[in-house]
């Protein structure tokens, strides 16, 4: 029975590589042979070749004689991965599952469900954290003389990391678990959680070359006081290059905490897997709803839509939260970036303008929230052709939604833009007007092509939200036409002057806008009535 259920955890949490559920059926052998050869050089490749680099880069360390300080490093980064990269993984698998009723219900020994829901956990976890510790190890013997006591002391640091991260998985997941059985606006935690993590990400990101070089030049210093005030974390460092009190200590300190951790979860697992939502009571009272027009009716459904989804929120409107952090860092940073600014204009009159202008549209350019939102109608799309309301309407709805939440964030950015450069009057206007008519145009289209790709066959949101046509083209072809209206200027326009050029180009805008919307106005009913 464990062998069973193991196996169906593995193959839930590998699904995707054998089923595809925008097609609603079974991969075929060359698309799993392709799933499957694209991830290994995701995770292998990509990922291994960047902790290999980070280990080459901090290899210096061995040859001073002080291999255990190098391990602890890499063991630190590597604890830290896989706790990251599991600790979702554990909230959804362990706690929350979706079968947890149905199993339950079932003749299935606690002992065994608990056991193959822990086993999914830690392969999670070992894949994650083995991405940096076997490139860690590989560096390491390239440096040091190979022996078995040392092989013996690597394989039982990365067994003893793969535990640490195990238990810390679980530990964490719980805490999520809890959490997310007590959030009334989950979608909207979800997406300030996710933005934090990436925030985190990139600042730690920016500031490891710099600590990684500290950490080289310091070595001796730095070793030398965690072997003198932390000496369990020497032991760890001294356990992969060999130590028998090391390796002892710690496999013995990782099998009580499995023991500890069997335990608990053998008395408390019941009460975690049948946990459900708090559920608040709402007073009702008599009041009057206030009627709203057809549009304004569709455009609070558009919103409604977007603020519900937090796939929906992150994948296709995180410049929303972008720009304004933009535009605060480029009133702190001004001097840098005008540096930067004027060394990218070559003195050519004008440039700064439009290389603002150019670089607030391609900013603009990651909100595409209109693009997926006809095929996010999914098998509900009859209920939209059945309202009495026109097409033009719908289309229109979907394109304002876009437009207020992109052009109230590109108001903000114009605004510290002005600020930042200390721009004349004629030069604010500029910066304050084309980039509007950009987010304009750019809604209208995302509307237009969302309705010509429409794509209403699908069993999960993420596929019309990341893999769609539609977005691929608004997000991409938005970066190029940005990217080209600074170099077109650079290159030629600068003849006419930036505000010829920009003049000229904001006609060519609205006259685009405005072709989009006569589609929709004597076209739209037929493409909304024939969709299926």
């Amino acid at each position: 029975m464990l062998y069973i259920l193991v196996k169906k955890q593995l193959a839930e949490i590998f699904r995707s590589f054998f089923y595809d559920p925008k097609r609603n059926k079974a991969r075929t052998l060359s698309s799993k042979i392709i799933m499957i050869v694209l991830f290994a050089f995701l995770m292998i490749g990509i990922l291994g070749g960047m902790f290999f680099s980070l280990a080459m880069g901090i290899r210096s360390i061995i040859t001073l004689g002080y291999g255990w300080f190098y391990y602890i490093v890499m063991g630190l980064v590597a604890l830290f991965l896989g706790v990251f990269g599991s600790v979702f993984n554990t909230y959804s698998t362990l706690y929350l599952a979706k079968d947890n009723d149905l199993l339950l219900s079932m003749p299935i020994p606690i002992k065994d469900l608990i056991a193959s829901r822990l086993v999914s956990v830690y392969i999670m976890g070992l894949m994650y954290s083995a991405i940096v510790c076997i490139p860690s190890i590989i560096v390491y013997f390239t440096v040091s003389a190979i022996s078995f006591l040392k092989i013996i002391g690597c394989l039982s640091w990365l067994i003893v990391i793969s535990i640490f991260v195990f238990a810390l998985s679980c530990l964490l997941g719980y805490v999520v678990a809890q959490i997310a059985t007590r959030l009334k606006r989950k979608n909207i935690v979800t997406v300030f959680v996710s933005v934090l993590f990436l925030a985190i990400y990139y600042v730690f990101y920016a500031k490891a070359i710099d600590m990684m070089q500290e950490l080289v030049k310091n070595t001796v210093l730095y070793g030398q006081s965690v072997k003198n005030s932390a000496y369990p974390l020497y032991l760890f460092g001294t356990m992969a290059e060999g130590s028998i009190v090391g390796v002892v200590g710690y496999l013995a300190l990782s099998l009580l905490i499995i023991y500890l951790l069997w335990h608990t979860l053998s008395y408390s697992f019941l009460k975690i897997a049948t946990m459900t939502k708090i559920t608040t009571h709402t007073k009702i009272n008599n009041k009057t709803f206030q009627q709203h027009s057809h549009f304004k009716a569709l455009l609070n459904k558009e919103f409604g839509r977007f603020m519900s989804s937090a796939n929906y929120m992150l994948n296709c409107g995180l410049a929303i939260l972008f720009m304004p952090i933009a535009g605060i860092a480029l009133i702190i940073k001004s001097q840098e970036v005008m540096a930067v600014m004027n060394a990218l204009s070559q003195n050519v009159q004008g440039a700064l303008v439009v290389l603002a202008c150019s670089g607030i549209c391609m900013l603009a350019s990651m909100n595409d929230m209109a693009a997926p939102s006809m095929s996010l109608e999914g098998k509900n799309a009859w209920i939209i052709q059945s309202l009495p309301v026109d097409a033009k309407m719908l289309l229109k709805a979907k394109a304002c939604m876009q437009y207020i939440l992109t052009g109230i964030p590109v108001c903000f950015l114009s605004i510290c833009v002005m600020i930042a450069f200390k721009l004349s009057f004629v030069s604010s206007l500029i910066i304050l007007i084309f980039p509007q008519l950009y987010c304009l145009f750019t809604a209208l289209f995302a509307s237009w092509i969302g309705m010509m790709r429409a794509n209403l066959q699908w069993t999960n949101e993420l596929y019309p939200i990341k893999q769609s046509l539609s977005v691929t083209i608004c997000l991409f072809g938005g970066w190029g036409v940005s990217f080209a209206i600074g170099l077109l200027y650079m290159y030629i326009g600068h003849h006419l002057g930036a505000g010829i050029y920009l003049l000229m180009i904001s006609v060519l805008l609205l006259l685009l806008s405005y072709m989009i919307i006569r589609y929709f106005d004597h076209h739209g009913n037929e493409k909304l009535m024939n969709m299926h």
